[in-house]
């Protein structure tokens, strides 16, 4: 499996070697002390591999079930002191380090890596090897790196062939090999003890490969194709992986889950799902993953807001909608939008699905609704009960209903708290300009969010006009500078002119800009002060209200 984000080399038994080579704090002599102390009883667990058989002439290999972090360290620290003696003019050692432990070759002389790591780790790991340390990409193995690097550069060669050699000879290390994989798994669960947590992916992997090689009916390379699939289009592209297989389980129509699914019981969930998929007469282990692997790259579109799936003018209006829908922040409802997807193939119903599903989260996130698992059940529910209706769009809608803020609470959510500068706010100013003041906002990153009282009139001396026309505390300013109606969209560089310049001086740079909302204010009103801000706030909640309206 690929490497972490975050290394645990440095936290094993490894780093305790490592560490008794810093001079920070010790004496060469005792440090070199302690390096005998720590490799004398060094003890780096058990390995846990899978015969994998070879054809004529080619080397025997071995797949790693467990210990690839442990194997990849030795073998990192090792490229460190071959570098070192290369650096010194000591050739042959750093010769027989790379032959003895680094590489392998075949009868015809061709040569392979000792431990080759998944295809997102190994050109990294492939440079170490090769001491072309330049080339490291990978921030896990680069910080292994530099953690012996910065240890072993300053050791001399004696002290370098101390080390070599008690790590070489004193550290044991035991290989467990298994010639299937249902021995290699299940030694895998028993022997996991060494305070490595596994992520919830790498359970559920373990999972289906060992229900695959026990049972004959299983078509283990289907299962490992899936999966690898699945992997492919959520690891490198996701923070965390384990969402996609949330939302799919939670999204999927069979088996089909009514509930939410959290990070923390993902893993006992998905036992659940599998044993349902195997005791099913319509799935197999293998239709399952397949379907998983397929929606995995649909949630990938969605995130990229590249959906292709119809006609050209369909997929651009369907793909601006999900960018707005990014803006509000809708990562849990990625749920939904996987069934949506899954259940319309005239773009007309996504479109209508999606203009639902948006008026109901912006409501939800202007009234400050809590998200987490509520949210996971809203939408894991939407998915068991609507689509199986004649109109599941307007099923949709009734459901989602009964769950969002009522008028009043979405209005005090505009006038009575601060709205957070980010692209929520900006893309509801952009909907207000569209649809009360019929102005066009075609590229919202080039505009904006224009404060009219500037946040800092209170701070800014050279403008101290602010102070006198706002007329209140700096306190009670503050709690009123991040409404609503003290913002508006102004063109970039516009926005920078303006700056913490008075009312009357703003009022041109506004006059002035693509954006009717903003030119009216100049001629809505004379002042600007604490009553303006809340008198324009309460309009703009009016307009709000019905544009976010099921």
């Amino acid at each position: 499996r690929p490497i972490p984000t975050q290394t645990h080399l440095a936290e094993s038994s490894v780093s305790d070697t490592a560490d008794a080579v810093s001079l920070s704090s010790s004496t060469r002599q005792q440090q070199l002390s302690s390096i005998n102390n720590l490799l004398q009883k060094s003890v780096l667990g058990s390995v846990v591999v899978i015969e994998r058989s070879s054809g004529l002439n080619e080397l025997d290999r071995l797949e790693v079930v467990d210990g690839q972090q442990r194997m990849a360290t030795i073998l990192t620290m090792l490229a460190v002191m071959r570098q070192k003696y290369l650096d010194e003019g000591e050739s042959g050692q750093a010769d027989a380090i790379r032959n003895e432990y680094l590489f392998e070759q075949d009868l015809d002389q061709q040569e392979y890596q000792n431990l080759t790591l998944s295809r997102y780790d190994n050109d990294s790991f492939s440079a170490i090897l090769n001491c072309d340390f330049g080339q490291v990409d990978n921030e896990t193995l680069n910080e292994a790196l530099e953690f012996f690097g910065s240890r072993i550069h300053s050791l001399t060669v004696d002290e370098t062939d101390t080390l070599r050699k008690k790590l070489l000879s004193s550290v044991t290390l035991v290989s467990i090999e298994c010639t299937e994989e249902q021995s290699a798994f299940r030694l895998f669960e028993t022997l996991n003890e060494r305070g490595l947590e596994l992520s919830s992916v790498d359970l559920m992997k373990n999972h289906i490969f060992s229900i695959a090689a026990q049972n004959d009916d299983v078509d283990y390379e289907a299962v490992k194709e899936s999966w690898q699939t699945t992997v492919d289009n959520t690891v490198p592209f996701l923070n965390k992986p384990s969402r996609f297989f949330r939302h799919y389980i939670m999204s999927a129509p069979a088996p089909d889950y009514p509930d939410d699914v959290s990070d923390y019981k993902l893993f006992d969930t998905f036992q659940g799902i599998i044993s349902d998929v195997r005791d099913s007469s319509d799935l197999t282990l293998e239709s399952y993953l397949a379907d998983a692997a397929e929606q995995s790259e649909l949630y990938l579109k969605i995130i990229n807001a590249d959906i292709d799936e119809y006609d050209h003018g369909g997929n651009e209006a369907i793909n601006e909608k999900l960018t707005h829908l990014h803006y509000i922040k809708s990562v849990q409802a990625r749920t939904l939008l996987l069934r949506i997807f899954r259940e319309f193939d005239n773009p007309n119903k996504v479109m209508e699905a999606l203009g639902v599903l948006e008026r109901f989260l912006v409501r939800w996130k202007v009234a400050n609704y809590a998200t987490g698992g509520q949210l996971d059940r809203i939408y894991s529910e939407l998915c068991s009960t609507v689509f199986d209706e004649s109109d599941p769009v307007e099923e949709m809608r009734n459901f989602l209903s009964g769950k969002y803020p009522s008028d009043a609470e979405f209005q005090a959510g505009i006038e009575n708290k601060r709205v957070k500068l980010n692209n929520r706010t900006k893309y509801m100013l952009k909907r207000i300009e569209e649809v009360r003041y019929d102005g066009n906002v075609d590229r919202m990153e080039d505009y904006d969010i224009e404060h009219i009282a500037p946040r800092s009139a209170y701070t800014a001396n050279r403008h101290s006009a602010w102070v006198t026309a706002l007329n209140t505390t700096q306190a009670t300013f503050e709690q009123h500078r991040d409404r609503l109606g003290n913002l508006t969209l102004l063109e970039s560089n516009k926005n920078v002119r303006a700056g913490n310049d008075p009312f009357e001086a703003k009022k041109s740079e506004y006059a002035t800009s693509d954006i009717v909302m903003t030119r009216s204010i100049g001629d809505d009103y004379e002042n600007w002060n604490l009553d303006t801000i809340q008198d324009r706030t309460s309009k703009l909640s009016e307009v709000a209200l019905n544009i976010w309206k099921l």
